[in-house]
């Protein structure tokens, strides 16, 4: 206990028991204010035997001057020395420094009880009366030092949680279900472009602002907290702006439910993640969702108040091609330059310009992008905008050490007239781009209603062709190779045709497009080379003891650059059982060009299998020359165009020579395709052609017609005329030796 001077002696004696029970305390430091030095000895004593550091002052300037000098972490007034002057000192030190920062113990002998209220209306933390147990003295400095230091340290983290969010640039938000009350920061409102007082913090203010589209799928995921993960969600949203647009923000969450599994409060961040979400990474363009937003804003009022409306939707053509060839990385600076071609015309058009017409630009997505004009006078304007575009975008690229060439459809759909969505009107300007490509491609076409009927006709024929892999449709037909020395087949090339459900057949000019743009390429591809193999083998049984006959396969890029393609091919050759030297494969010139040295490597280990390899329709891709001679071929096919034209245009007969000649110089054996005449074979026989395949011969059959087929050409072959000659004045020469032997033996 504390008493007055007369107990000294016991305060003495119960402090130094106290030093083994107080040891480890933290050292805070306390200042106490008395004008008894013995008293406050006392009292000094035995705050540091429970390891306290102690100072005390006689007045009340010197313990001023401590306070600023030292910042005690607690104060002790001997309020009962100092009377009405004691008061003074507690107002003026509570002037300067707050409760949470420095507390204040008043300990008084006074027995006016009135005077703890009074101390404690004066800025007094805790107010105690002599005599005190020690034990509730050390338990009341304890729990206000550690009050202290907890007020401290959750200001700290308040600090250092505002410093952060305000450097990420983060809003934060606190929902409590249960009291129907929200904070929100100062950050969050600034994101959408509030300052702290002009928006309050609601949760009206904040659902409100959530678009129509969004609000219930939000207000949904964070209701059923069996969806969430560990009770975490991130969920993006449109929030409307100040400036009324819509921005994209990424709400981050987390949720605390009740022992019932109900959820009472949510707390979490919001951050704009618009750029982001409506930037197209690439070319730096606006993208889908964002053009659309921008589309809304036009395409829904009348013309009287944004003028007549165009959408243009372009599609890059043979953009396929340039990938195949250049590879990915040239088909993006490809993406990147047509971007800034866009801008760059849009923004120089006379007519954009003359009309103070308005346009955005978009990339739509792969090689689509999209246009919105608005403020135009006439249906013309859009159309000479298209033009000039077509005419921007067909100029030479440079890629690297290349110039590439690149052409541009353009599909042109009007609005302003509010009877139609932005989605209908970016549809019906996709319709007419497929129109503008089915029809020549390089041009624009303006939207009619009766595209549809084309757009859906196209639209079910992809839904056919995916279920047509899958019950198989299709079938393969055969065409023979023909050896024009000879006139003996020696082997055929396995074409593709559809048999619809319909009824109807569909050629391979019909189907293969769309085959590539729905991805099939390497499930339909598989499904070719699997018959084919099983036909050769079927073939080579009918003929043992003859010569081989070999099976022709055509192989897209696709294919042919994926990595398990040589697997999938052993795999399917040694399940049929066929020979490998059976089998050739043919690719066309982009295959060579896209990744030319993985394509020379797959070729190699296909070639040490036995299998031979081919280039088709030589003469019509972008080939190097200089490349040609370092990968591995056997063969080259001449397209069916320098076939059918050779014997009418000495260009294309000079071109078929070229070929010819270049094939031999490089051992290669030389196939020409579409041979229909007499005229046509005997030509390509004296150019050196080795084989031939076309109408002349046969028909493209099915293999059920093989074995007839291979018994025809064997009795009675198609031989160049030339080759007729030679043999008719063989047999003439020796008719007449043996007419000269029999002269010789008449007696």
């Amino acid at each position: 206990m504390i008493y007055p001077t007369y107990h000294r002696e016991s305060l003495h004696e119960f402090a130094e028991g106290r030093v083994a029970i107080s040891g480890g305390r933290a050292a805070a430091s306390i200042l106490v204010i008395d004008q008894d030095p013995v008293l406050s000895h006392d009292l000094e004593r035995l705050l540091n035997s429970s390891g306290y550091r102690v100072e005390f002052v006689t007045s009340g300037m010197t313990a001023t001057k401590s306070i600023d000098a030292a910042r005690p972490d607690m104060v002790v007034l001997w309020g009962y020395a100092f009377g009405d002057d004691g008061l003074e000192i507690l107002k003026s030190i509570r002037q300067q420094h707050s409760e949470e920062a420095i507390p204040i113990l008043v300990i008084t002998a006074d027995a006016d009880r009135r005077l703890g209220s009074t101390a404690i209306r004066a800025g007094a933390s805790d107010f105690l009366q002599i005599p005190i147990d020690d034990e509730i003295l050390l338990a009341r400095v304890s729990l206000h030092l550690e009050h202290r230091k907890a007020l401290a340290e959750l200001q700290s983290s308040q600090e250092r949680y505002a410093l952060a969010a305000q450097g990420a640039r983060t809003g934060l938000w606190d929902l409590d279900l249960t009291r129907q009350q929200i904070f929100l920061s100062s950050r969050w409102k600034e994101s959408l472009g509030f300052r702290e007082r002009e928006l309050d913090s609601t949760i009206a203010t904040w659902f409100d602002r959530i678009h129509p589209d969004d609000r219930d799928a939000f207000t949904k995921m964070i209701s059923v907290p069996d969806s969430l993960e560990d009770g975490r969600f991130d969920f993006e949203l449109r929030m409307r702006h100040r400036d009324e647009s819509y921005r994209w923000m990424l709400c981050s969450g987390v949720t605390q439910t009740d022992s019932a599994g109900n959820v009472f409060r949510l707390a979490g961040s919001l951050s704009d993640v618009t750029d982001g979400k409506v930037r197209d990474a690439l070319t730096g363009l606006p993208n889908r969702l964002l053009f659309e937003e921008q589309l809304a804003k036009f395409i829904y009022p009348g013309q009287s108040e944004h003028g007549l409306s165009a959408v243009l939707f372009l599609d890059l053509d043979e953009f396929k091609r340039i990938n195949d060839t250049y590879g990915h990385d040239a088909g993006d600076l490809l993406l990147c330059s047509v971007a800034r071609k866009l801008e760059s015309c849009l923004r120089g058009s006379d007519v954009i310009a003359r009309q103070q017409s308005g346009w955005s630009v978009a990339r739509h997505g792969g090689d689509e992008f999209t246009i919105l004009l608005h403020q135009l006078n006439s249906r013309e304007d859009a159309q000479q905008v298209a033009e000039r575009l077509i005419v921007a975008i067909s100029e030479p690229v440079p890629i690297g050490t290349n110039e590439v060439l690149i052409g541009v459809s353009i599909g042109i759909s009007f609005g302003g007239f509010g009877d139609k969505t932005p989605a209908e009107a970016i549809r019906e300007a996709d319709t007419a781009m497929y129109h503008a490509k089915a029809t020549g491609r390089g041009r624009y076409c303006v939207f009619d209603p009766a595209m549809e009927a084309d757009a859906m006709a196209r639209l079910n024929l992809e839904q056919d062709l995916r279920k047509a892999i899958c019950d198989d449709e299709f079938y393969l037909v055969y065409q023979p190779i023909v050896r024009l020395s000879s006139g003996r087949i020696t082997g055929f090339e396995a074409l593709c045709r559809w048999k619809h459900p319909r009824g109807e057949d569909i050629g391979p000019n019909v189907f293969l497009p769309l085959i590539e743009t729905l991805g099939l390429t390497s499930r339909l591809g598989r499904v070719i080379l699997e018959e084919a193999c099983e036909e050769v083998l079927k073939w080579n049984d009918l003929a043992r003891g003859g010569s081989a006959i070999s099976v022709t396969v055509n192989c897209s890029c696709d294919e042919f650059g994926q990595p398990n393609f040589k697997h999938e091919l052993l795999l399917t050759m040694s399940r049929i059982g066929i020979d490998p030297s059976t089998l050739r494969l043919e690719v066309n010139e982009s295959a060579l060009l896209g990744k030319p040295e993985q394509t020379r490597i797959m070729m190699n280990q296909l070639r040490d299998l036995g299998i031979r390899i081919g280039i088709d329709d030589f003469g019509t891709g972008f080939s190097s020359l200089a490349f040609l001679h370092r990968i591995p071929l056997d063969l080259l096919k001449i397209d069916h165009s320098f076939v059918h034209n050779m014997l009418h245009c000495g260009e294309t007969r000079d071109i078929v020579r070229t070929i010819i000649s270049l094939a031999q110089n490089l051992n290669l054996d030389v196939v020409a395709e579409g041979v229909e005449t007499f005229e046509q074979r005997d030509l390509l026989f004296q150019m050196g052609c080795s084989h031939a395949q076309g109408y002349l011969y046969s028909h493209p059959v099915p293999g059920s017609d093989i074995p007839n087929l291979l018994k025809r050409n064997e009795a009675l072959p198609s031989i160049p005329r030339s080759v007729q000659t030679q043999d008719s004045e063989h047999m003439r020469i020796d008719a007449q030796l043996d007419n000269l032997d029999d002269l010789m033996r008449l007696p």
